[in-house]
């Protein structure tokens, strides 16, 4: 049995049938259904379960194999990436991701990164912090920052400063408000609030710290995307409540942004990436920035 066989077999579980798992690799299904043969032959078991409608499901000796074919794999990434690096010109990619809320901080620093290292390739993926979870485990990315903890044997993490909410109002319209504003002040104004397609985010917190006080804040729109949201509030739809880290530099310009009195809205920023694996320099360098 040889490496390729071995992703074969992690191709074939992935997609869950031959006829796509061929074409994912670009090969025939028959070499790739005999390679498969081959293995549960040498191995002595069979590796999946087949279907009359020819779906693929592992079997309890697949999955014990599923799980060490990844480990041989990643070994043989991870020593492939460690002497490539022994030369002196760093390329590649650097693969990260963050929650919609630390969009602004995470491109912060992979601009650091360019310009220490002008021949490298950004591959960035924004997601809910359980996304991101799957994404760091299938080495998808390398490391990501997220507004809630991942908490997984396979990664490791570091606490960032806490980043505060502020209200975020339109450049021309400041509903009368000055320095700061009180959670009555910011209930009877125009909300656009983002609420997460998954999980919990802003909305929720910001909706239960209002009815917390007996208020009822004034909420004109539920918002999916953040580039929408700050568009909304430039344009003067309304304001929002939103942590400085996700507030690009070319939006700042447009719009106001206010403290909250005795603000309950605290974000903790963490910065977390794959554990016992080796991590090539730029990944290093992009985590010392934190």
């Amino acid at each position: 049995m040889d490496i390729r066989q071995l992703k074969y077999f992690v191709t074939i579980a992935r997609e869950g049938k031959i006829t796509t798992a061929a074409k994912r690799l670009h090969i025939a299904q028959p070499p790739l259904s005999r390679q498969l043969k081959q293995m549960e032959e040498e191995l002595g078991v069979v590796l999946f379960d087949r279907n009359k409608k020819k779906n693929l499901t592992l079997t309890y000796e697949g999955e014990v194999f599923l799980k060490r074919a990844k480990e041989i794999l990643h070994k043989l990434e991870d020593s492939i990436l460690e002497v490539r690096e022994l030369r002196e010109e760093v390329n590649g990619t650097l693969a990260v991701g963050s929650t919609i809320y630390c969009a602004a901080l995470l491109l912060s620093k992979v601009s650091k990164i360019r310009d220490m290292y002008p021949n490298l390739m950004f591959n960035i993926w924004e997601g809910e912090p359980s996304r991101l979870s799957e994404l760091l485990e299938s080495r998808q990315i390398d490391a990501a920052v997220t507004t809630t903890p991942i908490h997984s044997k396979n990664t490791e993490s570091k606490s960032l400063p806490e980043v505060p909410c502020k209200l975020v109002l339109p450049g021309n319209q400041s509903y009368g408000l000055k320095g700061e504003a009180g959670m009555k002040e910011i209930a009877g104004l125009p909300l656009i609030l983002l609420r997460p397609s998954h999980g919990k985010g802003i909305y929720d917190e910001v909706v239960h710290h209002f009815q917390s006080s007996g208020l009822e804040p004034r909420v004109v729109c539920e918002c999916h995307d953040s580039t929408t949201l700050l568009s909304l509030v430039t344009s003067g739809f309304g304001a929002t409540i939103l942590p400085l880290s996700m507030l690009p530099a070319h939006f700042a310009r447009h719009v106001q942004t206010l403290e909250i009195q005795n603000n309950p809205f605290i974000l903790q920023p963490s910065v977390v990436w794959r554990a016992g694996s080796f991590l090539p320099k730029p990944v290093r360098e992009f985590l010392a920035l934190f």
